[in-house]
Order: C-alpha cells, then structure tokens, then sequence
C-alpha cells in the first residue's frame, strides 16, 4: 500500500512538473512572440567612444572599456547602443571619416569592435552604428585622387566650373561652394568635409557595399548622419527633382541592409523642429530623430503650466501615422550637438526626473544620450584655445564620471566652465547607491517600462481626460494575443502638489521605492514636478 502511495505522489508530481514546464513555455512563447512583432521597439543609449570608457590607461575612450561598462547599461536598463563615428577620422569627433572599412586605432581594433559586438549580443544589446555618407574627410583617399584629376573620383564629389556672381546658399543659408584651381567643390559642412555625388552610381554603390561590410559584421543598424543633406538644397546647381531624392535613396538602402538581416534598423538626423517635414521620411527611416518631441518634452518639463503638451503629441503622432501606422519614434531629450538639460536646467534635478519620466513613457524607441542619466553639463564653447587647439563641441561630450579607473581624461582642462561643473556632479558610482539620485530615477522608470507592454511596445497615445494646466496625462494601450494591458501616465508639470482622482493599480510613483507602491493605491494627490503611472487595464 504505502509503494502504490509512492508511485501515485510520484505520477502526480511529473504531472504537476509537465503542466508547470508547458505553462510558463507558453508564456515564454507569447512574450517570444510580442518581442518578435516589435523587434525595433529598444532603448537606445547613445556614445560617445572618446568620452565613456577607458581600459587601457590611455585616457581615451575605447572598444574594450564599452565592453567592461555592459552590465551597467543592461542593468540601467539599456537594449541597443548607438556608437558616434567609430572610423578613422580626420577629427577628434569622427564626422570627417578617413575610411570606411577600418576602426578609429584611438578606441582599439577591429577584433576588439567584433568582441564588443559578440558581448553586447549575448546581453541583449543591440549595436548601431553613425555612418557619415554625406561628406568625407578632406583627406579621404577619394577626394586627394578626385584633386589629381582621377576621372572616377573626380566624379564621386560635386564640382562644377560654373560659378557665377549669384552664388546658391545651402538650406540654413552658408556657403557650401569652395575653390579648388580652377573649379568648385561642394562642401556642405565646410571645406575640410566634401559632399559625395549621389547622382553618380558608382558612389550610391559604393555606399550600399559600405553599409553591407558593417552588418554583415553584426551590427544592427545605423544612424545616418545629415539623412536630409545626401541631396542638400542648390548642391546639384541646376537639378529640380520630382520627388524628394534623399528618401528615395534611403529607402532603396534599407531595402538592400533588410536583405542581410530582415531586423535591420535605421535611424537617421533630420535636424528640424517641424513635423511636417519630419513626416515623409518615415517611408524611408525606421525612426528619423524626433527633434519635434524632443523640444516638446525639455520645453514643457521646465514649465509650471501647459494644456498643450498631450494634444500636441497627439498632433505629431497623427501626421507620423498618416505616413506609416506602425512608425517607430525616435524621442530624445537633447544630443551630442546640443547643449545637455542639465545646463539647460541649471542643474534642477527634479526638472531632469520629470523629463527623463516624459520621454520614456512615451511610445517607440527612445534616446538616452550617455551621462545624462547622472546630469552632466556641457554647452558649446566659442572657439576658446586648449593646448593650442579651438575648442567647439568638445564642451557638450565631455567624459562621463563613473568614479573609478575606467573614466576618461581625454579633455580635463579646468578653464572651462563645464569641466568645472561636472565635477560637482556625483559620479555613477555615488549615485547608484543613492535611492533618490537622478540615475536611480532612470533605472526605476526604464524597469517599468521593460515589465509593462503598454509602454514598451505599439503606438497607442490617447489623452487623459482632466488634463489641465498642471496635470498633462494620457494612455497607452496595446491587445496582443492574450497580451492585452492599459495604463494611465500622469505628469504633474507643476511645482505645486495638485489633488487628482484615480483608480487603478500603481506601477510608478516618482522617488517612492516600488516595495511601497502598495502604500499609495488611493493616491488623492502628486507631488510638484513627478508622474505617477497606473495599470487600469480592468478599468
């Protein structure tokens, strides 16, 4: 009797282990499944190599320091990474490549850049990289034998013979013609940066097999660098086109990448503040940089009153959506040629939680620029000399401070002011052990968003409806198979505590620890400057 009772509780514990194991290998299956329908919806970290980690000493940026610094991003909360220029350049920023096909010997070699993209794989972050195809540098191989007059590569840059006393300006209205003997080159950046001539095939091949070397390698996509300046305005002097030939390009690009990896990803800078223009070139990008929402966000987060800034994205998203239903926003708080929030903030902490909570509830793939998860400052500076040499944007990607040997010393001059600055600012290390840092903030808010479908995937934004001038809130939603979840964000832009009525479950409440959500079910009121986010999907 008692070995018929063994056997009976043994069949019943394999039969209890064989529902277990099919139960949660069907919820892997669903979450496997959602994950594969939105394979581009990522958090994007972007880097400055130079400036982020150093592992050999040398006080530069490198390959090997990226890799050792990995279990931060991932544990911050990070799935893709977007590397600045990684190439041989002509400057210390990279955006004058030298070559294509080879890595900036500053950050490592090759074998070192193939590790750091195994690495990054094996944690589940993806790479891209920025590839500058507008214009090479000066001295690009092709453009000193274009100056020989090697008819090919004479051809693979604009020239022209034709000059007359009406010079033809470039779209924000500078000089893009440059004498060069007895002709004309165009530069759109400058001199020292010639545009390549996307009316000649050799260069649009040339280009194509460029982008095929890198993800062949296993890098994930990229971020075109001047996306909407391939075909600048007045560079083809007398060419009217019937069509905007930058998207057309870029379309035909992706297509060719989607040919190596179907998952391939693209992003690209069209540097305008307006919608309408950003709009067309979803047909082309998986994700043109949202300046729009950008400045929408760092805007209103340093108010203490708007009723427009839900309608607006609202706005935004409808004209996004007229162009592609399923497009990907590329929403970022501020970039490497642009002054941080923390300068733009004055260094007010509770102004940068409450931005970094509006951009990362907010749907598609968002951008968070490395270091303004800590707050570091940076401002462009005015030509003023170091060691010798002009410094320009050197002051907006300064080193990140991670409070131990990786940090980087690359640019440490203290005469200028945000060198100075940074140093008040707590490093990654101080602020990971502190539960209200701003760094702690980002952690928190990216962990939400990674645990809530609603807000990690699809493009559902419908508006709060008591959004006021204090209170600016909206829904996100998504039905997926059996996946199906609802929640509420509401931002209290305010610096006063204002009453709100609610229901649902707490998922997020700026500076609470989550273990004590439980506590605050029946919120009546949301301190200045925060977000509370609340599951209502049975609502």
């Amino acid at each position: 009797m008692k070995n018929i009772n063994i056997i009976k509780l043994k069949k019943t514990f394999i039969f209890l282990c064989a529902f277990l194991t099919i139960f949660l290998m069907s919820g892997c299956k669903e979450k496997i499944k959602i994950e594969e329908a939105y394979p581009n919806n990522n958090v994007y970290y972007q880097v400055f190599v130079r400036s982020f980690a150093d592992s050999d000493g040398d006080g530069i940026g490198d390959f090997k320091g990226i890799e050792a610094k990995l279990d931060y991003l991932k544990e911050l909360g990070v799935t893709g990474l977007w590397l600045m220029p990684i190439h041989p350049a002509a400057s210390y920023h990279g955006y004058d490549v030298l070559d294509y096909y080879d890595v900036n010997k500053d950050y490592g070699t090759m074998d070192d850049f193939e590790d750091l993209l195994n690495s990054a794989k094996e944690k589940g972050i993806k790479i891209i990289i920025d590839l500058v195809i507008n214009h090479t540098a000066r001295d690009h191989a092709w453009f000193k034998k274009a100056l020989n007059n090697d008819p090919k590569y004479h051809n693979y840059y604009v020239f022209t013979k034709k000059m007359n006393n009406d010079i033809k300006l470039g779209s924000w209205g500078q000089n893009i013609w440059h004498k060069v003997g007895d002709e004309y080159f165009c530069g759109y950046f400058g001199d020292h940066m010639p545009d390549l001539n996307y009316e000649n095939k050799e260069v649009r091949q040339e280009i194509y097999n460029i982008g095929r070397y890198w993800v062949e390698k296993g890098v994930s996509g990229f971020r075109i660098d001047a996306a909407q300046h391939l075909y600048g305005t007045n560079e083809y002097y007398e060419t009217v086109y019937p069509y905007d030939p930058n998207i057309k390009f870029l379309s035909g690009f992706r297509d060719e990448m989607r040919k190596i990896n179907p998952n391939f990803y693209m992003t690209g800078e069209i540097n305008l503040k307006a919608e309408s223009i950003i709009a067309p070139y979803f047909e082309a990008l998986d994700s043109p940089l949202d300046f729009p929402i950008a400045e929408r966000i760092v805007q209103t987060a340093t108010k203490t009153k708007s009723d427009a800034y839900v309608s607006v994205l609202k706005n935004i998203y409808n004209k996004y959506s007229a162009v592609d239903e399923n497009f990907i926003s590329a929403p970022f708080l501020r970039n490497h040629d642009e002054d941080r929030i923390a300068t733009e903030y004055n260094g007010n902490i509770q102004k940068m939680k409450l931005a970094a909570e509006m951009l990362l509830t907010l749907p598609g793939s968002p951008i968070i620029y490395y270091g303004e998860e800590i707050g570091m400052f940076g401002s462009k500076s005015n030509g003023e000399k170091s060691n010798g040499v002009d410094v320009w944007d050197e002051t907006r990607r300064l080193p990140i401070n991670f409070g131990d040997n990786y940090t980087t010393t690359w640019f440490n001059d203290t005469n200028f002011n945000d060198v100075v600055r940074n140093k008040s600012v707590a490093s990654v290390k101080e602020q990971l052990v502190d539960e209200n840092s701003l760094l702690n903030t980002y952690k928190r808010i990216l962990n939400v968003r990674d645990e809530n479908i609603a807000l990690k995937y699809g493009n559902s934004f419908e508006a709060y409806e008591n959004n006021n001038y204090e209170i600016q809130g909206f829904y996100r939603e998504i039905s997926f198979g059996k996946s199906k979840q609802k929640v509420l964000v509401i931002h209290n832009i305010s610096d006063v505590e204002v009453n709100i009525s609610v229901k649902g479950k707490v998922i997020y409440i700026s500076d609470i620890n989550p273990n004590d959500y439980n506590k605050y079910n029946n919120i009546t009121k949301l301190s200045p400057k925060s977000t509370i986010i609340l599951d209502v999907t049975g609502e």
